[in-house]
């Protein structure tokens, strides 16, 4: 008797990574209305943790440890009022500059999540010369260095393989959802594609800054990419213990 398998079913993602909604103190949300309407349909379509990750970059926006907790508590207490099964927790997106090297020398507080994995990013056009000397100080220092939608950079761009160095460093990768739509260029999508081939993607964000970046990042949960990417051994889940 002949037997038919069905493939084998693979379950959404249930944390996102990555996001902007605490408003006001970054180039995020505008108001606690947008965060918790944003928060509401990420709900509806299965998302049961947020880690949210306001910038911190010193000539843009200097956010702190307890300016970012203060904004996550007013989130917290507008989503439970509204009856929102979600947890939102915060961390951080740090830009990669010379103040942020002098926070982890000084051993300053950094926002991480997870077991001390901590979100950076860097400039798009050219990588700061100090980029490999900050990211073995991180991992020097116990951190687990997360790239933030590294598709999204020149210099990944124009050189991938560069990907396989930062590996073997010890970096892992976060992409943006939204990339593997064509949201930020082709070339973007492409590297995306590369990354999901070779499987290089450790997290998958949402990158949300605004509503309209929500709804992107649902449609792509119903595209044939995302169920693709629920083939890797992404990492996101393990955040809801």
């Amino acid at each position: 008797m002949i037997k038919f398998f069905s493939p084998k079913k693979v379950n959404d993602l249930r944390v996102d990574v990555h996001s902007h909604l605490i408003p006001g103190i970054d180039d995020g949300v505008k108001s606690i209305d947008e965060s918790v309407k944003i928060l509401r349909e990420l709900s509806k379509i299965g998302i049961q943790k947020v880690v949210t990750t306001p910038h911190i970059a010193h000539e843009f926006y200097s956010n702190t440890p307890k300016i970012i907790r203060e904004g996550l508590n007013e989130i917290q207490r507008a989503i439970e009022k509204e009856g929102i099964s979600l947890t939102i927790e915060a961390a951080a997106e740090y830009y990669i500059d010379r103040e942020f090297l002098r926070k982890v020398n000084n051993s300053e507080e950094l926002l991480t999540f997870g077991d001390k994995n901590i979100l950076v990013e860097t400039p798009f056009i050219n990588k700061p010369h100090f980029f490999e000397e900050a990211i073995f100080l991180l991992t020097s220092n116990g951190y687990k260095p997360v790239l933030a939608h590294p598709e999204r950079y020149d210099f990944i761009q124009n050189d991938p393989d560069y990907l396989i160095k930062l590996k073997q460093l010890g970096v892992l990768f976060q992409v943006t959802a939204s990339s593997f739509m064509g949201y930020y260029s082709k070339a973007a999508k492409r590297v995306a594609e590369k990354m999901l081939q070779n499987k290089l993607i450790d997290f998958l964000g949402s990158d949300i800054h605004r509503m309209s970046h929500c709804e992107t990042f649902i449609r792509f949960r119903q595209s044939n990419k995302y169920r693709k990417c629920l083939q890797l051994n992404l990492l996101n889940d393990q955040l809801l213990s």
